[in-house]
């Protein structure tokens, strides 16, 4: 008799992130508007904090990783939490819960720095795990490469259709639900660090 499969088939880490960031939803559904805007503003990523245009204060060394676990709306959340249970689940499974968090906030780090790179005087919030989940992506496609799955493409040209479909909202001047602009530079960082870190680290348990 074969074993039954478990319900919820996610690892524990990724199952974790989940959790997390459906939880700091929810809680933040509970205050009103403009308490709502305020810990956006003070948990977000604001690229003004870093360039002088904004106060620097405490919020500035939490928010490169708080910002992750903000969300505008359902749409935003069920989305990433979708993609995140997709290739975190891949990534977790070849390279163990330690590393996938890792790379989930090395990758939303530089994620956040790609941002300011290109924004630096920005003062709007950036909020959202897409780009650490990009960098997730980026490790799922090398496991599928790995293992003999990307049908003979050359990473290369996938990288190149996984970035276009981030600047092509931009480009055409799509706005995100909401009214919110797509931080599409944040998803390129991500996905280029998480190329790049998830080899690091596979070669390094090897």
């Amino acid at each position: 008799m074969r074993a039954s499969q478990p319900a919820i088939n996610v690892p524990p880490v990724t199952l974790g992130l989940i959790a997390l960031t459906f939880g700091a939803y929810a809680l933040l559904r509970l205050l009103m508007s403009d308490a709502l805007w305020l810990v956006y503003d003070a948990f977000g990523f604001v690229p003004a904090r870093y360039s002088g245009g904004a106060g620097f204060g405490w919020p500035a060394f939490v928010a490169p990783f708080s910002y992750l676990f903000l969300h505008g709306d359902w749409m935003h959340l069920a989305v990433n939490l979708v993609t995140l249970a997709a290739f975190g689940s891949g990534v977790e499974r070849r390279v163990g819960g330690a590393t996938t968090l890792s790379l989930f906030f090395l990758c939303g780090l530089v994620a956040a720095g790609a941002h300011y790179a290109v924004y630096p005087d920005s003062v709007d919030p950036v909020i959202g795990a897409s780009g650490a989940i990009s960098g997730l992506m980026a490790g799922a496609l090398l496991v599928l490469r790995e293992r003999g799955h990307m049908g003979g493409q050359p990473l290369v040209y996938l990288a190149a259709l996984w970035i276009l479909a981030f600047t092509l909202p931009d480009l055409i001047g799509l706005d995100a639900a909401g009214g919110a602009r797509v931080a599409w530079v944040a998803h390129i960082g991500g996905f280029v660090a998480g190329l790049v870190l998830f080899q690091v680290f596979v070669r390094r348990s090897s």
